[in-house]
């Protein structure tokens, strides 16, 4: 749940960013912002990964435990929290593409400009805790 709030929070800030740009939150007004916010793209797809549950992420391993124990009670209904984690990557990768990826709209170029170092300082806390995996391996395993 902690790794949740991690990365739905970071999540939320990129919108929030994207936001204070260009003044709406509909996917179809954005694209090609990789050419023109690099840094954002980047941080973007940090947080997309973890969305994700990608390993070298706090997610995966929540997740991970969460389906061995759910499989062990009932395959079932563990079967169905596979498929909802695989729609949820699938929705993921489809809004990052469409995001940052998909079709450049010009019209709207002069409005973006790329995270200033406020912007960045508020997003080194989270990759930190959400890449802490990385770093300390063994620390969530030892509190079990």
């Amino acid at each position: 749940m902690l790794s949740h709030g991690l990365v739905s929070s970071a999540l939320f800030l990129c919108v929030g960013v994207l936001y204070d740009r260009r003044k709406t939150r509909l996917v179809r007004y954005y694209g090609g912002l990789v050419s023109t916010m690099p840094n954002l793209s980047t941080i973007f797809f940090s947080f997309t990964l973890a969305n994700m549950s990608s390993p070298s992420t706090n997610s995966f391993i929540g997740e991970f435990l969460i389906l061995v124990g759910a499989f062990q009670r009932n395959s079932l209904e563990a079967t169905s929290a596979v498929l909802g984690m695989i729609l949820g990557a699938a929705y993921s990768l489809w809004l990052y593409n469409r995001v940052v990826s998909g079709n450049l709209k010009l019209d709207f170029l002069h409005k973006f400009s790329d995270s200033n170092g406020r912007e960045v300082f508020i997003f080194i806390p989270f990759l930190e805790r959400i890449m802490s995996v990385i770093q300390k391996p063994n620390h969530l395993s030892s509190w079990m």
